[in-house]
């Protein structure tokens, strides 16, 4: 009786990331995965049965990262759109470099095509629309998360190359100007 071949998702997404950041979107291939991941291109379609279903793989890692801070916070604070919120901007404070690098590569490289960029846009469909913005606490929560991102895409774009201190002084900032008075 042969052993049970086990397939490590977790390793086929990083293989499919390292494909995605080294070649570009367009080079991401079932078969390139495989030759990156070292297991045959069953294996990878054992796992994901399709290059639509792993690159969906990759988004959910990506939000599912951020999301798992931001839960912790939600549990402390209780369940409303602006912990979800602190615990976005929090979440951002603590990405180290190489996780911003990947998430913003990853954005760009599947941004081009709308089937992708829907996951995205749901995810932050779903934080703000909780937020009521006819109110001072909401409208500074959303900026709070409108600031948090942009200084992701600044990070992660290079365009302003910041310090692990500037970085925390940042989220220290938005937190104390837009979200202490956010508190529930």
């Amino acid at each position: 009786m042969g052993r049970r071949q086990t397939i490590d998702r977790g390793a086929l997404l990083d293989a499919a990331e390292r494909v995605a950041l080294r070649e570009g979107a367009g080079q991401l291939t079932m078969d390139a995965v495989a030759a990156e991941a070292g297991v045959s291109k069953g294996g990878v379609l054992y796992a994901f049965p399709s290059k639509d279903a792993l690159i969906d793989a990759m988004f959910t890692r990506v939000f599912a990262a951020f999301d798992a801070i931001a839960d912790a916070v939600v549990a402390k604070q209780g369940d409303t759109a602006e912990a979800r919120i602190r615990g976005h901007v929090l979440a951002s404070r603590d990405a180290d470099t190489l996780m911003t690098e990947r998430t913003i590569a990853l954005i760009v490289n599947f941004s081009r095509s709308p089937e992708y960029r829907a996951e995205a846009s749901a995810y932050y469909r779903g934080i703000l629309e909780r937020l009521d913005t006819t109110v001072p606490q909401g409208k500074k929560a959303r900026l709070a998360l409108l600031a948090c991102e942009g200084a992701l895409l600044l990070r992660g774009f290079e365009f302003h190359r910041m310090t692990a201190e500037e970085w925390q002084s940042i989220h220290a900032d938005i937190i104390e100007l837009l979200l202490d008075g956010a508190r529930p």
